[in-house]
C-alpha cells in the first residue's frame, strides 16, 4: 500500500529539535508521526477558529443588514 506522502524539510534549532525527539521517544513514536500529529492539531484549532471568525462575521453582517 503506499502512503499519499510528500517530503518536507524543516530547519530546527538543536533545543527545539532535541525535544521533540525526546516526546517522541517517549511516546515510543517517529519525530514524522509526532510532527503530523501536531500539525492535525494545529489544522484542526485554526480551522475551528475560523469557523468562528466566519460565523462572527455573518452575525455582524446580518446586523448591519437590519
Amino acid at each position: 500500500m503506499k502512503l499519499n506522502t510528500e517530503n518536507t524539510y524543516f530547519l530546527f534549532n538543536t533545543d527545539v529539535k532535541d525535544g521533540l525527539k525526546k516526546v517522541a521517544r517517549y511516546k515510543h513514536t517517529t519525530l514524522t508521526n509526532l510532527l503530523e500529529e501536531g500539525a492535525r492539531m494545529v489544522i484542526h484549532r485554526e480551522s475551528m477558529k475560523m469557523k468562528e471568525d466566519m460565523s462572527d462575521l455573518n452575525v455582524i453582517k446580518s446586523m448591519v443588514r437590519h
